[in-house]
């Protein structure tokens, strides 16, 4: 799906529900997909951010004979995050996380150095990084539903697949 970037007042809080949904090893895709339905060895989303624009996107990779399966489990995800809140210990998980991620990739000169030139390149000041720890601390179940149903129609969703369908 065609989406904004990290100059977006939503970016942040878009990458909890992101993680929630499939940014994490302990995602609800993942979960789902993998560990109930045994249909893939791995599954993910994620939001890419460019100067002009973003976007947002779920990749698997999954046999033949499962892939309309796979696609009706992950719009089934993604509608109950449309419909019902997240619950107060998976958020604080993946606020956990989401912050603890932060923490590894900024270990060492180099990463340091990725993350400004990040800010660089979008115009961004060094308020970028309080404001998304902000965001990740304080974002509300609430939220999480109302972002998911502003940028999670299915309608808005791009379907591709490569192969037998």
């Amino acid at each position: 799906r065609m989406l904004f970037n990290k100059t977006h007042p939503d970016y942040f809080k878009f990458q909890v529900l992101n993680t929630i949904l499939g940014g994490y090893f302990g995602s609800r895709l993942m979960a789902n997909i993998r560990e109930d339905k045994g249909y893939t060895y791995g599954i993910g989303s994620g939001l890419s951010s460019l100067v002009n624009a973003g976007y947002f996107f779920i990749s698997t990779e999954v046999g033949a004979d499962v892939t309309n399966q796979t696609l009706t489990e992950i719009y089934k995800e993604i509608n109950i995050l449309r419909t019902k809140l997240v619950g107060k210990e998976e958020l604080e998980t993946v606020r956990n996380y989401v912050l603890g991620q932060f923490l590894r990739s900024v270990d060492g000169p180099y990463a340091l150095a990725d993350k400004f030139k990040a800010i660089w390149e979008f115009d961004l000041d060094y308020t970028y990084f309080e404001k998304y720890f902000e965001a990740v601390k304080t974002i509300t179940p609430e939220e999480i539903k109302s972002l998911a149903n502003i940028y999670l129609q299915e309608k808005d969703l791009i379907e591709l697949v490569v192969g037998k369908k």
